[in-house]
């Protein structure tokens, strides 16, 4: 599992480094991005992300163990689950109020269309959270090595919050990285609507 997520989390940092050159360089066609959303849109709906939202909504704050480095990263993890669950919903109204329709397929043309510094603004702060959970997956190994060095008492607790801390990193870095996806392609599209 620990691989998986640092997997995962070099996915994320890659797809960073890419969206950063994509706002740089080469632009996609409307009907490029148009498709590009529909494969996002899918992927938001399919049963892998509903699944992953509704195990990020169980997740509950363990009690802490008296280990420093453990109980870091689980308050740390905490900090991250509610950013998620805050970007999953942000983002839908953010593709809403720059689409004119909902995730769904539901048009809503009353609503104000973001600015592309929002959107922008939006993307840096998704790339914040993915360096956070970057970093907090590398302080695994420590917190792991702190636990084999704590007294009996101490090891007991720290299983429960170091698990928790991976269960939360596993379904973020996921998240983040569809969610950076998204907003990617909308920074594109109002991008591509202002050169018109």
């Amino acid at each position: 599992m620990f691989k998986k997520m640092i997997f995962v989390v070099a996915i994320c940092l890659g797809f960073v480094f890419s969206m950063q050159q994509n706002c740089l360089g080469q632009e996609k066609t409307k009907d490029e991005l148009k498709a590009e959303r529909e494969v996002l849109k899918a992927e938001m709906k399919s049963q892998e992300a509903l699944d992953r939202q509704a195990k990020l909504e169980k997740l509950e704050t363990p009690k802490a163990s008296g280990i420093q480095s453990v109980d870091n990263l689980a308050v740390s993890s905490t900090a991250m689950l509610a950013a998620s669950k805050e970007n999953s919903k942000l983002i839908p109204e953010m593709y809403k109020r720059t689409i004119g329709e909902t995730i769904d397929g539901v048009t809503d043309v009353t609503v104000k269309k973001p600015t592309l510094d929002e959107l922008v603004a939006l993307g840096l702060n998704l790339t914040t959270q993915v360096k956070a959970v970057s970093e907090a997956t590398e302080s695994i190994k420590a917190a792991t090595d702190d636990i084999s060095k704590a007294g009996a008492m101490q090891k007991v607790k720290a299983p429960k919050p170091l698990n928790y801390s991976k269960d939360v990193l596993s379904l973020v870095a996921p998240e983040l990285q569809l969610n950076l996806k998204m907003v990617n392609n909308l920074i594109a599209t109002v991008k591509s609507a202002n050169n018109n």
